[in-house]
């Protein structure tokens, strides 16, 4: 009997650690689902780790989705390709991340028509409808209809390009930017951080 209630006793400090170590991991995964603004985004790499994060009017956005969308196409995407057509020429870059779960989907993008992307430049982001530009741009699409707001001469951005390896095809950088819809409502985009792979 002596031996048995021995056993019994030294299960108590290892049920106990269990319930401990338990505890400690639901209380840390309960902080990062908590995390809000700036502590939702993902950190600013140059490493090609597939992130994008930022702010729009304080609140974070970053690139979610549901495995097959019903809208096709990926949560994030970039490319950076030279066009030599009649419609275009020169170098052409996108960077287009969007939220396609429940409700409304939304996007952020920044776009370049005609303009050499190289690292360690700064970028002022401007008027979307002009060539050898790059600019901004927010949109909330539902139910079919598309409010977008974009960069214009007069509300404006910059883009920061931290890394542009194109060896690895990787694009890292940090952007914000002002832009309006054709109701002049306006948006903010701050904190704004990347680093993905681009296509050729």
């Amino acid at each position: 009997m002596k031996s048995l209630n021995f056993r019994r006793l030294s299960l108590k400090p290892f049920i106990l650690y269990l319930l401990l170590i338990g505890f400690l991991l639901f209380s840390g995964m309960q902080c990062k689902k908590d995390a809000t603004g700036i502590d939702a985004l993902p950190p600013a790499t140059q490493e090609g780790k597939e992130t994008f994060g930022c702010l729009v009017n304080g609140e974070a956005f970053t690139p979610k989705g549901y495995i097959f969308n019903p809208d096709g196409g990926p949560t994030l995407s970039s490319y950076y390709q030279y066009l030599n057509s009649s419609t275009a020429q020169g170098f052409y870059f996108n960077l287009s991340a969007r939220y396609k779960k429940s409700g409304p989907n939304k996007s952020v993008s920044i776009g370049a028509d005609n303009v050499i992307i190289k690292q360690g430049q700064t970028y002022i982001l401007k008027n979307y409808q002009n060539s050898n530009e790059i600019y901004g741009s927010y949109a909330i699409i539902s139910n079919g209809l598309i409010n977008e707001y974009s960069t214009i001469n007069d509300y404006k951005g910059e883009l920061y390009i931290s890394k542009f390896d194109e060896l690895n095809q990787i694009v890292s950088g940090t952007f914000w930017f002002d832009a309006v819809n054709d109701k002049g409502d306006k948006v903010e985009v701050r904190e704004g951080r990347f680093d993905v792979h681009y296509v050729k």
